[in-house]
C-alpha cells in the first residue's frame, strides 16, 4: 500500500474511533482507527475523506491553516491534541510547507502551520521533507540526478 493519499474510492476500513483517537494515532504513527469525519493515509490526516488537514514530518507536524469553513472544528481538534501532547505552534503560514504539501498531497495553493516541540528539529525535518526527504542526494543519499560518477 502506498504511503501517499489514495483516491477516495472506498470508505476507510478498520476499527472506528472518536476524532481524538484518530488524531492521536496519527501523531503516534500508529495504526489508526477512523471516525465519521477523519481517517489517516500514510503520513496524512484527511477530513471528509479527501481534504488534507495535517501532515506528519518526522516528529513535526504541518496543520493546514486554510481548511474549508466546514472543517474548522477539525483544525481546532488537531491543535488541541497537539497541545495536550506538549507541542506548540512554531511557525504560521510556513513557507517551505507549500513544497511539502505539493509533493505529498498535490496542493499548490495552501497554507500550513508548523507544530512541534523543538523549533530547530522541526525546521530541519521540514527542510529535509521540502528537498525530497532524507534519502535525497542533497542529504547524502542516492545518486546525482544524472546518475553515475561522471568519470
Amino acid at each position: 500500500m502506498s504511503d501517499w493519499p489514495l483516491p477516495p474510492y472506498v470508505a476507510p476500513h478498520g476499527p472506528e474511533g472518536a476524532d481524538e483517537e484518530v488524531i492521536g494515532a496519527f501523531l503516534d504513527a500508529d495504526v489508526p482507527p477512523h471516525s465519521a469525519r477523519l481517517h489517516v493515509e500514510g503520513a496524512t490526516l484527511l477530513v471528509d475523506r479527501d481534504v488534507p488537514a495535517a501532515l506528519r514530518i518526522e516528529a513535526a507536524f504541518l496543520v493546514r491553516a486554510d481548511l474549508p469553513d466546514g472543517a474548522l472544528d477539525v483544525k481546532a481538534a488537531i491543535e488541541a491534541v497537539l497541545t495536550d501532547r506538549g507541542m506548540r505552534q512554531l511557525d504560521t503560514d510556513t513557507m517551505l510547507a507549500v513544497a511539502v504539501a505539493m509533493q505529498r498531497v498535490g496542493l499548490r495553493l495552501s497554507a500550513w502551520d508548523l507544530w512541534g516541540t523543538d523549533i530547530d528539529d522541526a525546521f530541519a525535518a521540514l527542510r529535509r521533507a521540502a528537498a525530497g526527504g532524507a534519502d535525497d542526494v542533497l542529504f547524502g543519499g542516492g545518486e546525482p540526478p544524472l546518475g553515475g560518477s561522471g568519470g
